[in-house]
């Protein structure tokens, strides 16, 4: 798993000091922000059967045509999974007046981001339309990546709170509450041109940037 770390530090400035009702005690508040990237692996592609005309029922058998030809093909391919979506049924105007029908299917593909996933959307497009394409990390990578970042941040939080009760005159840190979180920042789907050709897909699947977050408070005790 290529995976590259980036570790970023956030503290609540000014501190957040709580005089507590016990003697002697203080409370701190702050944060640690871990950054990582992912690679992506997988790919989810979305495809359109489609079809425009003045008689909407030899249009949706048209695009019910197309849609099993679509699912035929992917049948035989290994590691793809395939999802029939969103079905549409449209009236056309022109000059304010109804001109026909427009008929629309969404297909869903998603794998393993490989030259034969590649080549598997290109051959589709020969009847489908590529609308749009996106890459994020495999679930098992993203949680690896997670759980070590997770690690690394409550690291890092627990030894600056005891150096920042130390710097106030504490001799030890107690955690009082502490908070998780974890930010996902995946790129988006990219549209496509429609394309009503064969031809292979070039992608770059590229890196997910994510963070996980250790945010609370610490409660400072034994003044010095």
């Amino acid at each position: 798993m290529k995976q590259r770390m980036q570790l970023s530090l956030w503290l609540l400035l000014p501190f957040s000091l709580l005089a507590s009702a016990d003697t002697g005690t203080q409370l701190i508040h702050l944060g640690v922000r871990q950054s990582y990237h992912v690679a992506n692996t997988v790919m989810l592609a979305q495809m359109q059967a489609s079809a425009s005309g003045p008689n909407a029922a030899d249009l949706a058998q048209q695009v019910n045509t197309k849609m099993h030809w679509a699912l035929q093909q992917l049948a035989a391919e290994q590691h793809l999974q395939t999802q029939t979506l969103n079905y549409y049924t449209q009236r056309d105007y022109g000059d304010g007046k109804p001109t026909g029908w427009t008929i629309k299917q969404i297909l869903q593909i998603r794998g393993p981001q490989s030259s034969q996933l590649n080549h598997v959307l290109g051959k589709l497009q020969s009847r489908l339309e590529l609308i749009s394409m996106s890459t994020e990390p495999s679930e098992s990578a993203r949680q690896a990546a997670e759980a070590q970042a997770a690690k690394q941040a409550i690291t890092r939080f627990k030894a600056h709170a005891h150096d920042f009760c130390r710097d106030f005159g504490y001799s030890q840190s107690v955690l009082d509450v502490v908070r998780i979180s974890s930010t996902h920042v995946t790129p988006g789907p990219v549209p496509m041109m429609r394309m009503a050709v064969q031809t292979p897909v070039a992608s770059a699947p590229g890196e997910s940037a994510m963070a996980v977050e250790v945010s609370g408070s610490v409660r400072c005790l034994g003044k010095k």
